[in-house]
Formats: structure tokens, sequence, C-alpha cells
């Protein structure tokens, strides 16, 4: 056997394996939606939940820096809430536009005296500010030296009083019963021990926006925008609902997540210095929660409960998806040795093989078989035709998957409920492998290129604002 029938082998194997996987998490995830909705279906949420204080107190943390455009709406939307017993914490992280001064003004703001707990080590606080007038008394807002997201959220969570807390993004509003939904899935799993809770994104950036709530879902017209809806699709309605079926969820997504607080504080917080701090901040507390012999899961609700703004420039989505990619790599080097370490269970033989084979080295994967194609195809051991056949088959694979994700969509939530939102992103999924696809894997490439020469600046991620 040569060493190119040796390469076609193991492209092959590679193929086969990947395909497999993401045909079970369909199939996987189309179950569990099914039981989920069954479930929430008959059951009004309202009544698993005593009123008032007997509720699980939460505080949801939302770090802001220079998020103008999006910061009310938001404030307004964790505000109005369907639940009692919570708090939220606005944190302005050292922004340097008008952000501050529009919340001080339209919540009727003041400095108050507050001495604070450094339980986790932040950049200095410059102060705490609550409304004067007692509709917003709920909310308050910490002002501080630039950080970073993760050391704005440890400030959150220094200042938290709640038992819960609650991690979201200023670019987005939460839905009305979203706490609902998400303590939910802590208490309903009288048989496992939650710490952490993740659900839905969706993209808001063609939505209507009033007063904090969508009043309107819609696609937008643009293709890199409306693209991530279909992205956000596979990977919410796919993979993570899969893994969190099996015991081996290790990311949550950094725009919403419920976490137990106690957990939090014992692994010191968010790493400031790590440059994915979402999926590291996962990982170290299941790490905690095995090494102290703790049984527990992250469980993944499928429900949309947060809508989020979407970059629609390439040059500000090149931003984030290096910074992905960095992010990916950067925990995964550093909790390397839970791959395949059986005191890790799941975590160390389902999720991080899963990550590191299938989410990390694809794109490698994928530049080197194209490499690897058009070698054979100059050298004229490989046909036109099995070039065509290879793309083809790559092509429909990538095109099957996604519309099982907007099928996956249309028969649980219908997150953009018009018919003619289907047929937007059922056309839009054409293009995707041979223009949107493509760019992802260069910037994947030079996230970890970005990596090795020790990049760790996020990049201004400019916003645009809700509709």
């Amino acid at each position: 056997m040569d060493i190119i029938q040796i390469l076609n082998y193991l492209f092959m194997f590679y193929s086969i394996t990947i395909i497999s996987i993401y045909f079970s998490m369909c199939i996987v995830s189309l179950f569990v939606i099914k039981k989920y909705k069954k479930t929430n279906d008959s059951i009004n949420i309202n009544t698993i939940l005593a009123s008032g204080d007997a509720e699980p107190s939460v505080t949801i943390i939302a770090s802001s820096f220079n998020e103008s455009p999006t910061i009310l709406p938001c404030v307004n939307s964790l505000l109005n809430l369907e639940y009692n017993n919570y708090e939220v914490i606005v944190v302005n992280d050292g922004s340097t536009d008008d952000s501050l001064e529009k919340v001080i003004t339209e919540f009727n703001l003041e400095k108050i005296d507050y001495i604070v707990n450094y339980k986790i080590e932040t950049k200095k606080i410059r102060g705490i500010y609550k409304s004067k007038n007692p509709i917003y008394r709920n909310l308050i807002i910490i002002d501080k030296e630039n950080g970073g997201k993760a050391d704005a959220m440890n400030a959150g969570i220094n200042i938290s009083s709640k038992f819960y807390i609650v991690c979201v993004d200023v670019d987005s509003i939460l839905r009305k019963d979203g706490l609902l939904k998400l303590i939910k899935s802590i208490i309903s799993n009288k048989d496992s021990y939650i710490t952490a809770v993740g659900a839905t994104v969706c993209a808001i950036n063609a939505c209507k926006v009033e007063n904090g709530v969508i009043t309107e879902e819609d696609v937008p017209n643009k293709f890199i925008p409306a693209i991530q809806i279909i992205e956000y699709l596979r990977a919410f309605l796919m993979g993570r609902i899969a893994l969190g079926k099996i015991k081996s969820l290790i990311l949550v997504s950094g725009a919403i997540g419920m976490f137990k607080k106690d957990n939090v504080l014992s692994i010191g917080g968010y790493d400031e210095k790590s440059i994915g701090e979402d999926m590291e901040l996962i990982v170290r507390i299941r790490k905690y929660l095995y090494e102290n012999e703790t049984s527990h899961n992250v469980d993944y609700i499928p429900d949309p409960l947060l809508w989020t703004e979407v970059p629609s420039s390439y040059k500000i989505l090149g931003r984030q998806r290096t910074r992905w990619a960095r992010g990916l790599v950067d925990t995964l080097r550093l909790h390397k040795y839970m791959l395949f370490n059986k005191k890790y269970k799941t975590v160390g033989f389902i999720s991080f093989p899963y990550f590191v084979f299938f989410e990390w080295l694809t794109a490698f994967i994928e530049m080197t078989g194209l490499v690897y194609m058009i070698i054979l195809f100059v050298l004229e051991i490989a046909s036109v035709k099995s070039f065509l056949i290879v793309f083809l088959a790559l092509y429909l694979f990538n095109i099957s998957l996604s519309y099982a994700a907007i099928l996956l969509n249309e028969i649980s939530y219908h997150s953009y409920g018009k018919p003619k939102n289907m047929i937007k992103l059922m056309f839009f999924t054409l293009f995707e492998a041979i223009i949107f696809h493509p760019i992802t894997v260069y910037w994947t490439l030079k996230g970890n290129y970005m990596y090795l020469r020790g990049v760790k600046e996020w990049g201004v991620m400019t916003r645009e604002g809700f509709k």
C-alpha cells in the first residue's frame, strides 16, 4: 500500500467519522427537543415555583464596554423579567463612550457608599450606583477600571448577593420568561446536580425591539448576519443539546449562562488571563467537581431565551472568529491533561476528544485535504471528475446539516416565525459552503497563528444597535 492510498483511507475515515458524529447529534437532538417540548407544553412553568422570596435567588450580571447603542434596551429587558427574587448588576468596564451617562440618566441613578468585599481580585471599582426610583430597586451599576470581560464579570460576582448568577451580554435581549426557564432546568433535574445551564441564542439583527421587548422576529436580508443564524442553529440545536444529553458539555455561550455562585467562587471566578473565558470557566468548574467526586452535569435547554446582535461585516466577524479560535486552543492547552483521563469521565473521553479532533483540528485537516487534492490534480493522479465528486459530497453534507438544523428549529420553536424567513435561510445555505465556510476556515487558522504569536487582544467589536 503506497502513501497515496494511506492518505486516501485516512481522509475517508475522518470524513465518515465526522459525518456519523453529526448525524448522531441530529438524531439525539430531535428526541431531546421533542421530549422537552412535550414536558414544557404540558406544565405551567409558574406552578413549579413558589411565589415571592421562595423562588431561588438570582443575580444577572452584564458587562459593558462601549455598548451605547444597545445598553438601554438590554437593561430594560432585564428589569422586566417574569421573576421576583432577582437583581440586575451592570458592570461598566471603563467605557469611553456615553453608555454610563445614558444609564445614569435613564434610571435616575446616584452614587452610593458601598464597601466591596473583593472575594475575587479585580481592577479597582470607581463607584456603585443605585436608583432613587424604587421601581428600579433591584438595579445596581458598577463603574470600574477597564480589565476585560472576565474581570468585569468577577466584579459583578463580588457584589452579587444571590445564590445563582446568570451572565449575559449587553448587546442582547433576554426573553421575559428566560429566568423561569433556566431555573426550572435546575430544580426539575432531581436526579442530577446541575452546576450550570445554557440556552439557545438567536440573532436579533433584523428583529424589531421596543422597550426591551422583541415585537417582531425577522431574518436579515444581508448575507453575513443571515448565515450566522444558520451557524447558531447548528451549534445550539444540534451540538450542544447532544453533548448536554450525554453529560459531556464543556461550553456554555458567553451570551447567556446560569451558574451556582458557590462553585464559581470555589475556583476563583473567571480567569482574566484566559482568551476563551466562558469555555474555560465551565471546564474548570467540571474539573473541580470531578476532583471533589461530586456527580454533576451542565444542562442545556433548547429554548431560544436570548437574542443577540451578531457582526454584520467581515471585518468585525473576522475579529470575533479569530478570538474564538484562540479561546478554544487556549482552553484545550490549559487543561490538556483531561484528555482521555478517566478521572474526568465523559468530559475526558467524549467532549475533550470531540473538541480536539472535530473542532480544533478540523480547519487544519480541511486545508490539508484541499492542498492534497490540488497536488493530486496537478500531478494528474486524480481526475477532474474525482475532484468534483469530493467537492459535491462535502457540499451536500454541509447543506443537509444546515437544513436539518433549520428543520429542528421549525418543528420546535419557530424562532423566526414567518415562512419567508425559512425560505431566506434555506436560500442563504446554498452559498455557505462555497463562500462563507472557506473564510471561516481561514479565520480559524489565522486565530491559531495569532495564538502562537501570543496575541491576546479582543479587538474592537462595533455595534449597530437594535432595530
